[in-house]
């Protein structure tokens, strides 16, 4: 028997994919390194109150580079017994500042 826990699978949904080619500046590859890490820890993030089931809804914040501006990452854990589990970026976006005069 393994002391290892079941790793996680996380995928980037096709829609989120898209989003990211739209923002470009390096989305892409900012969300593929969250989605590597989210194996690792797919608790990662602020919980939010909605999912149904044994699904975990989660929301994090990329920081921004010189590329591109900041991204909100919201994600979706299910974990059915037995684990591993599945993580889905559902939706990338860029962060809206009060003033701020982003294409998005």
């Amino acid at each position: 028997m393994s002391s290892e826990p079941p790793r996680v699978v996380a995928e980037i949904t096709s829609e989120a994919r898209s989003r990211c080619e739209a923002i470009g500046g390096g989305a892409l590859e900012a969300v593929e390194a969250l989605r590597a890490e989210l194996e690792k820890s797919p608790e990662l993030g602020r919980r939010a109150t909605s999912a149904a089931g044994r699904m975990k809804l989660y929301t994090t914040r990329l920081e921004g580079n010189a590329e591109r501006s900041a991204l909100t990452v919201t994600y979706v854990y299910d974990a059915p017994p037995p684990e591993p589990g599945i993580v889905r970026i559902a939706l990338v976006s860029p962060v809206r500042f009060a003033g701020g005069d982003g294409d998005f």
